[in-house]
């Protein structure tokens, strides 16, 4: 056997895809040096304290379906066996000869079990993964489908906020659209930014996916506020007041302003709540300590993380060759269990106050979903679930062995992205993930679904494949790995069902058949982006529509609906020069075909009267052409319908401009109305009810 057809054998045991088929259907093979890099960095065993949780296999099994477990060269011989549930205990216990080489079990429920065997003195442990036969369907499919609005939570304009959106603007949209039939609220991710680093503003490069945004805090209804009087004295000041109102006033969010004056309000109302004797307080403290018990050692090193971060940016080494891939020091960038302690206790008061900001976030958020619930609206809150973690990030130096930190999750080349992309955030590895039985997996879904009655999960084709590179290297020079992903769809489905929690996997472009066949097996809903769904010059009719998905008009990644039709996307990307000549024109041909065709589906169906004067280079976006389009998407028989709130105010706005960076204020953007001016005005509910009655249909 010559080096490279080894070379691509030991990389497919590890879950390595030799070569691929790029956009245009050619091969492509991965380079010798690629995958080298690869195999070595995945075949590398765990060496932290982690290994007292280590298993050796892992078994994906149907709930209710008997199984086998094959063993390998034990014919003939004596096993013992032992079945655990996810508490430990001891389901059942034998010991036999084994003459067929394998075991066979009974059906079991859905869930987690380990099965220990021991062979010939050996001792081996199998993680084994119940899944249900669908993720969670809610019942309310059954006689209807589902609608709500989509929003940025940090665009939220109101009379009140501190210049970024919050939770009590997030509370008073459930309260205002309730009564207008809405089932949900969609929201960016949720995950912790850097406190650190406001400006690091991405809800889809952040520090920790398990931990919250403290920034969405609404400071002035929390109790602590409302008792204490040297911070109302300071709140109710002119020039606090006039700086508030500043903030407001602003098209986009101040990042750096704002953290700085929510933390300095936090502190002070951290110094009171510690020294408080109120007897609110006392039963806030009680629930403080309750929430410290629950999160564990996690939330501590959150903490720490954060404070760290803190310090190590305040002051950089002078030496860069003494800085890590943190942008620490190094010394400070891995640490043992007993460092980590010994910091903890060093940075104590400071570690209590970051883990108290999360308990308040995760206190408000709670309380909205609680009063989705109380209010009738029946899924609550969407929420959303990014990719990875940054490289940087509370996560992975949390637990650095979890994640390959020398390489990078990115896309491959193709005709519009020559040299591909590189999104410099870590992929698990996916060896680790499985020595230790998927944990980190099932914690980080728990840890998301408790709050929510929808989650969306970005770019879910990331449980199947992903395209990795190389440390220091193009995103031409990567390749991609595969993951465990019946074990992870497994227990996307397994963790669905116990959190009565709708999954929505992001499956926009080339969708491997495997993964669409178990998102239909598992009933998992994909997305339908209008945008992208013109074909032959048309859109589908209404009946065509596909049934167990999200339907809408566009996302956080492309223009909306005025921005779209009036070019607004394609005039940043040609000032910015991003996109530059026949690439641009292009785009602008293609943009005129797509609104024709657009026009030409209201036609087909009715929406719009044969008599209705106008085409794709003479027709601007106007209240009535806005109105049907979503009247045509909400009349599909898409199960769930989501309508973006910049879309019903009409207004010329992109969130995320791909490819961009600095050149564009990214997750900056705000609404051009006030919450309280928008659900007021007689338009805007008109159009819900217009909404809300076409979904019925």
């Amino acid at each position: 056997m010559n080096d490279i057809v080894q070379l691509r054998k030991n990389a497919e045991e590890v879950g390595i895809a030799v070569s691929h088929y790029d956009i245009d259907g050619n091969l492509i093979f991965a380079s010798p040096a690629s995958l080298e890099y690869f195999t070595n960095l995945l075949q590398s065993k765990p060496h932290s304290n982690q290994l007292i949780n280590r298993f050796d296999d892992v078994l994906v099994v149907k709930e209710n379906t008997s199984f086998e477990y094959p063993l390998k060269n034990t014919s003939n011989i004596s096993v013992s066996f032992k079945l655990y549930d996810e508490h430990n205990h001891c389901l059942f216990q034998e010991e036999k000869a084994i003459s067929n080489g394998k075991i066979t079990f009974s059906g079991l429920g859905y869930g987690y079990y380990h099965l220990e065997l021991q062979v010939n003195q050996q001792i081996y442990k199998i993680k084994i993964i119940v899944s249900p036969k669908t993720a969670y369907q809610p019942s309310i499919f059954s006689h209807k489908k589902a609608w709500g609005l989509n929003i940025q939570l940090y665009s939220l304009r109101s009379e009140r906020n501190w210049g970024i959106g919050d939770f009590a603007d997030l509370d008073y949209l459930v309260r205002k659209s309730a009564p207008f039939g809405i089932d949900f609220i969609g929201i960016n991710p949720l995950h912790l930014l850097y406190p650190a680093i406001a400006e690091w503003a991405s809800p889809y490069s952040s520090s920790s996916r398990r931990w919250l945004n403290y920034l969405y805090l609404a400071i002035d209804t929390l109790p602590e506020f409302k008792l204490c009087k040297s911070v109302q004295n300071w709140f109710n000041q002119v020039h606090i007041q006039e700086k508030l109102a500043e903030l407001r006033q602003q098209d986009t969010v101040n990042y750096e302003q704002v953290n700085r004056l929510k933390e300095q309000v936090l502190r002070e109302l951290f110094a009171f709540f510690n020294r408080s004797k109120s007897a609110k307080i006392k039963t806030r403290k009680t629930a403080f300590e309750n929430f410290i018990a629950e999160q564990g050692i996690g939330l501590k090193y959150q903490a720490l993380f954060d404070v760290l971060d803190k310090q190590e940016h305040q002051q950089l080494p002078e030496d860069e060759n003494q800085i890590g891939w943190l942008g620490w020091q190094k010394k400070l960038q891995e640490l043992t269990t007993k460092q980590r302690d010994n910091l903890i206790k060093q940075y104590q008061d400071e570690i209590s106050f970051y883990m108290w900001l999360q308990w308040l976030t995760s206190v408000q958020l709670d309380e909205i979903q609680t009063l989705c619930q109380n209010l009738g609206m029946q899924l609550g809150i969407y929420g959303d679930l990014a990719v990875s973690s940054s490289r940087g990030s509370a996560d992975v130096w949390s637990d650095p062995e979890l994640y390959c930190v020398k390489a990078s999750v990115g896309a491959p080349p193709d005709p519009l992205g020559p040299v591909g992309q590189n999104w410099n955030i870590p992929p698990y590895n996916p060896e680790v993930l499985k020595a230790r039985g998927f944990q980190p997996f099932i914690d980080l879904l728990r840890a998301n679904m408790q709050y929510f009655g929808v989650l969306r999960i970005d770019h879910i084709m990331g449980l199947f494949r992903l395209w990795l590179i190389p440390e220091g290297k193009g995103a031409a020079d990567g390749l991609y790995v595969h993951y465990p992903f019946e074990a992870l769809m497994a227990i996307l489905a397994i963790e669905s069902q116990r959190n009565h929690c709708l999954i929505i996997g992001e499956d926009l472009g080339t969708v491997p058949d495997e993964v669409r066949s178990k998102l239909s097996e598992l009933s998992i809903f994909s997305y339908f982006v209008l945008y992208f769904e013109q074909g032959n010059n048309e859109y589908p009719k209404v009946e065509h529509f596909p049934l167990n998905a999200f339907a809408t008009v566009g996302t956080h990644d492309v223009p909306s609906l005025a921005s779209f039709w009036h070019c607004r996307d394609l005039e940043l990307f040609g000032g910015l020069n991003i996109l530059q000549g026949d690439i641009l024109k292009q785009k602008y041909d293609q943009r005129v075909i797509d609104k024709q065709a657009l026009l030409n589906t209201l036609h087909r169906d009715n929406y719009l009267p044969n008599d209705y004067w106008g085409d794709a280079l003479t027709m601007a976006m106007h209240d009535n052409l806005n109105q049907v389009i979503h009247q045509y998407l909400a009349e599909s028989q898409t199960k769930l319908i989501g309508v973006q709130l910049e879309n019903l105010l009409e207004q010329e706005v992109v969130f995320n401009l791909p490819g961009t960076s600095t050149e564009y204020p990214n997750w900056r953007k705000k609404l051009c109305r006030t919450l309280e001016d928008a659900l007021n005005d007689e338009h805007i509910i008109s159009f819900f009810n217009r909404i809300n009655q076409a979904r019925q249909k």
